[in-house]
């Protein structure tokens, strides 16, 4: 199976299941303009079932607007949608990830921002 490298930000909070088994984000980058002049956004949903990793790095450190290298593998998953009907739609299954950008941080200067600003 060949794995696949994206880089992005996450599209909002990453949704993690209560035990931690499964995390599942959206990561959206920018391939510059169409014709219009508008973002071309592209985007690959992500899917974790490390434990591990879920709950010591995706719990903690992710957050909307984070950016990420994520490493893994394309699977088509198959699902009802609201109106019955089957569809499949591509994830990807991390194999690797890396925060570029930690919500921790962002924390931690939106804090000495308001101490500086008071």
């Amino acid at each position: 199976m060949q794995n696949v490298m994206f880089t992005g930000r996450l599209a909002a909070d990453p949704q993690i299941t209560d035990d931690f088994g499964k995390a599942v984000f959206r990561l959206i980058e920018s391939r510059g303009v169409d014709n219009a002049g508008k973002d071309r956004l592209v985007g690959v949903n992500c899917v974790s079932w490390s434990k591990g990793l879920n709950e010591k790095v995706i719990a903690r450190g992710l957050a909307q607007g984070c950016e990420a290298v994520v490493i893994g593998a394309f699977i088509d998953t198959a699902y009802a949608a609201k109106n019955g009907t089957e569809r499949t739609a591509k994830e990807l299954v991390i194999n690797r990830l890396t925060v570029l950008d930690w919500a921790e941080d962002r924390d931690n200067q939106d804090s000495s921002a308001d101490r500086a600003a008071a």
